[in-house]
């Protein structure tokens, strides 16, 4: 017990040991985006106030942001932001339903943030935007003690970047709280205080104008994109451990065991870390009777194409159409998640 409690510490620990590296990572990537916007927008300091060329500073049209009111306190935002995420997190920790279950979620939570971030680092490096308001005052850092001095207070949120626009990291923040809510609360209630939090929070990263909409809208996309597919490999990879090719698990009412006259069904959810999911109960057997279990649990005469709707059966063989994810992904993933744990 004492050796799973370690390994599965070791775990957590490297996933956020990552997302730091990356956040300091994008931190750094944020002031070269400055510095680099900075020397080729020819500002000058005069009188102590950054003087630019009006020619060279223009404030990109954006609709959304032309409706909206001008909110000059940006702390509201970082409220939203930040409540969002501890009580998304808070939250679900407590609702889970052991020590495992949370070490869990909290690694699946650090690695996508810590893809996201890694994404958003090149995106902010490879174009640079103009800021989306008026005034805008780069930092900039002539020596290490500066770039040491700086990158915290970015990270922290002391200072802000002018240029850091594509994509949202606020916006994807709120996003992925919202997720954390639709996949593993219990009841409606949850994802409801979730959604309108999510959709307060955006509106203000708009209305202090800390991005542009485009930035919020790429955002959106791309953390909902990644979720899914971080579950989706997750998915793949405990079929493979199962030593079953690509395969739909059968989960109706959320039993570990199919129940004769069940009404319906639907593809288990990997992060359902409840208790109740059905690779919860297979992760929950000795090796040797997952396979014989899963016999029981994994439908390959279903068409591939069927999420539950009724559709007749098809041959196994159209399971086959499509190819397999990279074995490469799947192990990784698997680690990440944990499952050798589980």
């Amino acid at each position: 017990m004492q050796e799973l409690v370690l390994r599965e510490l070791v775990l957590l620990g490297a996933a956020w040991a990552v997302l730091v590296v990356v956040v300091v990572w994008m931190a750094l990537c944020q002031e070269w985006s400055d510095m680099r916007w900075l020397r080729n927008s020819e500002h000058k300091h005069r009188g102590g106030h950054w003087r630019l060329k009006p020619a060279t500073y223009t404030i990109l049209d954006d609709v959304m942001l032309e409706q909206l009111p001008f909110i000059s306190q940006r702390w509201v935002s970082d409220v939203l932001v930040n409540s969002a995420a501890i009580i998304a997190v808070t939250g679900s920790v407590f609702l889970a339903p052991g020590w495992q279950a949370r070490m869990v979620l909290l690694r699946r939570i650090g690695w996508i943030m810590g893809i996201l971030y890694f994404l958003r680092s090149i995106t902010i490096s490879v174009t640079t935007m103009p800021p989306s308001i008026d005034n805008c005052r780069p930092q900039e850092a002539h020596s290490a003690s500066e770039w040491a001095r700086i990158v915290p207070m970015m990270i922290s949120g002391q200072l802000s970047g002018c240029t850091d626009k594509l994509f949202s990291g606020h916006t994807s923040i709120l996003v992925i709280s919202f997720l954390v809510w639709t996949r593993y609360a219990r009841h409606w209630a949850f994802i409801a205080y979730s959604a309108v939090h999510t959709v307060l929070g955006i509106g203000s990263v708009l209305a202090v104008r800390l991005h542009y909409t485009v930035d919020v809208v790429l955002a959106v996309v791309l953390t909902w994109l990644v979720h899914c597919v971080y579950y989706m490999l997750l998915e793949s990879a405990v079929c493979r451990r199962c030593a079953m090719p690509a395969c739909r698990l059968e989960s109706p009412e959320y039993s570990p065991v199919p129940q004769p006259g069940a009404s319906s069904s639907r593809a288990v959810e990997m992060a359902d870390i409840a208790g109740e999911s059905a690779l919860a109960g297979i992760w929950q057997m000795p090796k040797q009777a997952r396979s014989e279990h899963s016999e029981h649990v994994l439908d390959f005469t279903a068409d591939p194409l069927d999420f539950g709707r009724g559709s007749d059966h098809v041959e196994a063989s159209l399971l086959l159409t499509n190819r397999p994810p990279s074995a490469v992904l799947l192990s990784a993933v698997a680690w990440m998640d944990g499952l050798h744990l589980r």
